[in-house]
């Protein structure tokens, strides 16, 4: 009994609190939190002196949670994507296939009402690599540290819609055939479950 009336009190103070942070005095000092997922399309092209390919696509998904105070924010997200590299080395052509995880940590400002502009580091790990049914993960670098900058619009219904251009900073070669980088255009649809 004295367990359930404690339980019962702390729920009610803490929805008496939600909702004055989200209409009375505290609202002012309380930052907003963002919930959601996303996917979409992850378009990635290697590119260096060993290795030159077009964008090929694959897919990616995910959720994101931000934290931010009128214009400004920080966003973390956490993605499961998959990547086409098709690769020229010489007179050889290669396609490797990829399946990684990336983390970008972004700080976000909002440029206007429904407009979100992000950029910041992003961390990516390579959990499978393969080739022609081959397991090439040992060939490339199996994490990457890239700079990460975008745009995302909040639509009515909780929707979003993204566009974003990442440019990888490390050199995924582990061949010793030549420095080579990603560069990556991200196309989302979201959904906010708050905020």
């Amino acid at each position: 009994m004295k367990y359930t009336l404690m339980s019962t009190a702390v729920a009610a103070l803490f929805c008496t609190t939600s909702a004055i942070a989200q209409t009375g005095p505290l609202k002012k000092i309380v930052p907003v939190v963002t919930l959601g997922v996303k996917a979409g399309v992850n378009l990635q092209q290697a590119n260096g002196s060993a290795f030159n390919s077009s964008y090929a696509a694959g897919i990616l998904g995910g959720a994101f949670v931000g934290v931010s105070k009128k214009k400004m924010g920080v966003r973390v997200e956490g993605l499961v994507k998959s990547a086409k590299i098709d690769v020229s080395a010489g007179a050889g052509t290669a396609t490797i296939n990829t399946v990684g995880i990336d983390i970008p940590v972004l700080f976000e400002y909002s440029l206007i009402k429904r407009l979100k502009l992000h950029v910041g580091p992003q961390f990516t790990t390579i959990l499978s690599a393969k080739s022609g049914g081959a397991d090439v993960k040992n060939t490339i670098a199996s994490s990457d540290i890239s700079l990460a900058a975008g745009a995302e619009v909040h639509l009515p219904l909780k929707l979003t819609i993204g566009a974003r251009y990442i440019k990888g900073l490390t050199d995924q070669d582990k061949l010793s055939v030549g420095k080579w980088t990603t560069s990556t255009i991200q196309l989302t649809v979201g959904y906010r479950f708050l905020n």
